[in-house]
């Protein structure tokens, strides 16, 4: 009897090994049947440019509008009219250069501040003609005078682009400007050749000590254009509309005839109401001076 369970066992474990063998095959199939996954590699972002800049630049007036004009007199005798011409140099012309930071906002604006020097072109006058009410009595004075305008300025700016492209763009900017007189005054140098007699020579400086802050704006419409991967070039037409008001001036004269010198000083101040006869220091009513230009600059911007 023993026997007979002993046979049903082991026939029943063939069967049920028979029976298995397809399913795991199936189960094996329908496992390579499925795709395999590949891990991603996380995707690299692209970097963006830097968002700050530096710049240099350097500036050259070509147009002075809406400054003093400015002449020198001639004559040739007592008799002969006195021909005068205006000069070309005007306060404000001659070179600038600066330096600035700033900001990229956005694809369209930039906000930044540029601090920048103006040098000044030296205005020369010359004086050639007769003082006097005869010739036996007039006096010739040939005098020539320098003026020289030295101004530091800062200039908040905000700048508009207004065409973009990869690598250029077309801007607009738009900035506030406010400027600290360095340096206003004027030499002159005259020689007196009375009929008869010794000559004199004097040096008379004129100097502008104290000075309102020299306020305006400033617009401008350029092209930047890249050069390398953090360094790009600019080329810009600029207008600055900026005066201020003279405070106070010192006049020194140092006059010399047959060897003998004299010192004469003088101070004067300028009051929007005063009194005209009084002295030490004289009065003076305010004027304003201008020292507008229109011109072209160019630069270098560092991104970092």
């Amino acid at each position: 009897m023993h026997r007979y369970h002993l046979l049903l066992i082991g026939l029943l474990l063939r069967v049920s090994t028979t029976l298995a063998q397809p399913v795991v095959a199936l189960n094996t199939r329908n496992n390579s049947d499925k795709p395999t996954r590949t891990a991603i590699a996380p995707r690299n972002t692209k970097a963006s440019e830097a968002p700050f800049f530096l710049k240099m630049y350097g500036f050259y007036s070509l147009l002075t509008p809406g400054t003093e004009i400015n002449y020198s007199s001639s004559q040739s005798q007592i008799t002969a009219p006195t021909i005068y011409k205006p000069i070309n140099t005007h306060l404000g012309a001659g070179p600038r250069a600066g330096i600035g930071a700033g900001l990229i906002v956005s694809d369209f604006i930039n906000v930044g501040v540029d601090a920048e020097m103006l040098f000044g072109a030296t205005l020369k006058t010359d004086y050639n003609v007769f003082v006097g009410s005869s010739s036996s009595t007039a006096s010739f004075y040939a005098i020539t005078s320098n003026t020289t305008l030295k101004v530091v300025s800062v200039i908040p700016n905000i700048t508009f682009k207004a065409l973009s492209r990869p690598s250029y763009y077309i801007y607009n900017r738009l900035g506030l400007v406010g400027g600290v007189v360095l340096d206003y005054k004027t030499v002159s140098n005259t020689l007196q050749t009375p009929p008869k007699g010794a000559t004199t020579t004097s040096v008379n400086t004129t100097d502008y000590t104290k000075n309102s802050l020299a306020l305006g704006y400033q617009a401008a419409l350029g092209i930047q254009f890249r050069l390398g991967q953090a360094i790009r070039g600019f080329v810009e037409i600029v207008a600055y509309n900026q005066s201020f008001k003279p405070k106070e001036l010192q006049g020194t004269t140092n006059s010399t005839t047959n060897g003998t010198t004299s010192v004469q000083s003088s101070s004067t101040v300028f009051k929007d109401l005063g009194d005209y006869n009084k002295e030490n220091p004289y009065e003076q009513p305010s004027f304003n001076v201008a020292m507008n230009s229109v011109g072209v600059g160019a630069g270098l911007v560092f991104r970092f």
